[in-house]
């Protein structure tokens, strides 16, 4: 007979077999510990029913009084699904009067928080067979994707309120980005959607607008500002974003007085597009061009930038020819308080954001149409309420702009 190793080290490892073997004789059974908790759960709800049930009647159960409004008439069944699984409750019925319960309504079967954790699974990027599997091990019953679907579908009327909502007159800076995103409905062909980040006097981040756009035109930006003007963003001190001219002519036609900042991380980005001799300049240049936006003050930039420029105009001249283009435009950021220039002087703030994004949208591959996509993107604001760390230094090293290098070529 083999000897059994009961020390206490082992005791643990043994127990676990010893469970095992009971539980293929049919002693015990897995899970006992739920199975109660939905029992106590259950009885909890159908007491709550009860009482409000006798409440409302005017009299308890066989109980005679002048004070009866109704008469009972037997019950119906209801199967409420909640976080803690489904409770199958008997729902007391009265003769004249339909009476509505507090603890669902009518048709309801599923808990406000169960469809919570539906609909934000679904947007975290969960698959339709993933999905199922956690819902029927957690509550022991699975979701279908057309319940998800339709719980997204429900914050339609959310997302038409969303952007019809007025807009404060209190942002003192305005940054705007883009995305692409594949459309079904087009032949799995690319579009982009505009975002419009806000920061408020207090240094709040809010996140004002998003659009889907034909293409990166001046008048899909003039359309997209106009928006935002006429639900009452009036003025703004000073907006980001990269150099694109469809941005500037925007900016120009909607908020002519607005300072206009060109995003420096975009900056290096062409600079390290248009390096010819990679492999003997890149290091060098791209670590000379940041030194650029550390100086402390604008002038001591420009002086920087005028060094750079004669020292590598001969070398790599459409390098420095690109990088010259409105270079006093990526340079306002200078003008304004120490504290506010990790603010303006990148979009780094709404790329942040636009990558939480992305990468929850990433699984999708496509969206089916313009309304999947508004409400997939209007979900993930909404339930992931994404914010963004104020005091997360702008850096960007030698590996960064390589790996945005190939991302953006």
């Amino acid at each position: 007979m083999r000897d059994i190793n009961l020390s206490q080290e082992n005791l643990s490892v043994q127990w676990q077999y010893v469970k095992r073997n009971l539980k293929d004789l049919g002693i015990i059974t897995q899970g006992t510990l739920e199975q109660d908790i939905r029992l106590i759960i259950k009885n909890v709800l159908q007491r709550s029913i009860d009482k409000e049930f006798e409440a409302k009647l005017g009299a308890g159960l066989y109980e005679r009084t002048d004070l009866r409004e109704d008469v009972r008439c037997g019950y119906y069944d209801r199967v409420l699904t909640t976080t803690f699984g489904q409770a199958e409750l008997k729902v007391p019925r009265a003769r004249h009067v339909k009476i509505k319960y507090q603890l669902f309504d009518t048709y309801q079967r599923r808990h406000e928080r169960l469809d919570y954790a539906i609909a934000l699974s679904c947007i975290l990027g969960l698959s339709t067979r993933k999905q199922a599997r956690l819902f029927h091990e957690m509550i022991g019953d699975s979701i279908s994707h057309q319940t998800a679907s339709q719980l997204i579908y429900s914050l339609k009327n959310e997302l038409n309120s969303y952007r019809q909502r007025p807009i404060a007159n209190n942002y003192k800076y305005l940054i705007i980005d883009g995305m692409w995103v594949h459309m079904k409905e087009l032949k799995i062909k690319q579009r982009p959607v505009l975002f419009a980040l806000g920061i408020t006097k207090d240094n709040k981040k809010e996140l004002l607008a998003f659009k889907l756009a034909k293409g990166e035109t001046e008048a899909e930006y003039t359309t997209f500002l106009n928006d935002l003007y006429r639900r009452g963003l009036i003025s703004i001190d000073c907006i980001i974003a990269d150099g694109s001219e469809a941005i500037t002519s925007a900016v120009s036609m909607i908020y002519p007085y607005s300072r206009r900042q060109y995003c420096y991380t975009h900056k290096l980005r062409n600079l390290n597009q248009n390096i010819r001799h990679k492999y003997k300049h890149r290091a060098k240049m791209l670590r000379q061009a940041k030194k650029i936006y550390k100086q402390p003050s604008k002038q001591k930039a420009i002086d920087k930038f005028i060094t750079f420029y004669g020292q590598w105009k001969d070398k790599e001249p459409r390098a420095c020819k690109n990088f010259g283009n409105n270079f006093i435009d990526t340079l306002h950021f200078y003008d304004y308080p120490t504290q506010d220039r990790g603010f303006i002087s990148t979009s780094n703030h709404l790329e942040r954001f636009i990558e939480e994004i992305r990468r929850r949208t990433k699984i999708q591959g496509y969206f089916k149409n313009e309304k999947s996509l508004n409400l997939w993107l209007f979900g993930i604001i909404k339930y992931l309420n994404i914010t963004i760390p104020e005091d997360i230094p702008i850096q960007l090293n030698q590996e960064e702009l390589e790996c945005q290098s190939a991302q953006y070529s």
